[in-house]
């Protein structure tokens, strides 16, 4: 006659067995985590490359469509190393139509259909770089780059659009130069000239090239081989404005 025999693990089996799931459980952490943090740092790329994008296209778009440029004043080329990020308003363009169905008293001024306002401002930000990195580099403030439109029309009526253009910027600064006057040369010989040209470098570009720096901080990728895990992208250009100032006959 056959006993009916129980059967249990034994200390050593338990331990074992435990030991082999930590085992997998560290390793799928570890998967886990790395996998969400190359989440995480291709958004940021995505996101920094996406705020240039938007800032070419819609401040670009602004200034050269503008009509007149309100803000920033011209100031001289030497001057430039001093512009810094400022928080608050930055840029302010204006565009105006002409209908030459209306007669000349139009509210807005001689046959004015319509003018459009573009105001750029910047503002503070808790970026989501600082609560990931704790050095004092990194927790220097970050701004929000913010595109408010106001457009008013004859009759009177005005539409306002507020809209954000781009975030984790951490310079963003905004000039135009003045443009020096040619030098006036006596002509003595043959080759010299009554009007000596001075290059750009030296004499500023005019009131209707608007130039930015930017700069917009992200993650590292594993591939862009570095110390530091976040790291800054700077972009410098340029717009000239090209529409023409509209003036009233006095």
């Amino acid at each position: 006659m056959l006993k009916n025999r129980k059967t249990a693990f034994t200390l050593v089996e338990v331990l074992v067995a435990a030991t082999i799931m930590l085992f997998i459980l560290y390793f799928a952490y570890q998967i886990f985590f790395s996998q969400s943090r190359a989440v995480t740092q291709t958004i940021d790329a995505l996101q920094a490359n996406e705020g240039f994008r938007r800032v070419l296209a819609f401040v670009g778009d602004d200034i050269k469509e503008a009509t007149r440029i309100v803000k920033p004043t011209p100031i001289n080329l030497e001057d430039v190393p001093s512009v810094t990020t400022t928080i608050g308003s930055i840029l302010i363009v204006q565009s105006s139509e002409i209908d030459p169905k209306i007669s000349f008293d139009s509210p807005l001024g001689g046959q004015i259909s319509q003018i459009t306002t573009v105001e750029y401002e910047l503002e503070p930000m808790n970026s989501s770089l600082e609560e990931k990195e704790d050095t004092s580099e990194n927790k220097a403030t970050r701004y929000r780059l913010i595109r408010n439109e106001t457009i008013e029309e004859k009759n009177g009526e005005k539409s306002r659009q507020r809209q954000t253009i781009a975030d984790n910027i951490k310079e963003f600064a905004v000039f135009r130069t003045v443009r020096k006057p040619f030098k006036a040369n006596s002509v003595e010989s043959i080759n010299d000239r009554i009007i000596e040209q001075i290059p750009i470098s030296e004499a500023g570009t005019g009131n209707s090239l608007i130039h930015i720096r930017m700069s917009i901080e992200r993650h590292r990728q594993k591939s862009e081989l570095n110390k530091e895990n976040i790291y800054t992208v700077t972009m410098n250009t340029s717009f000239y404005k090209r529409g023409k100032e509209i003036f009233l006959h006095p």
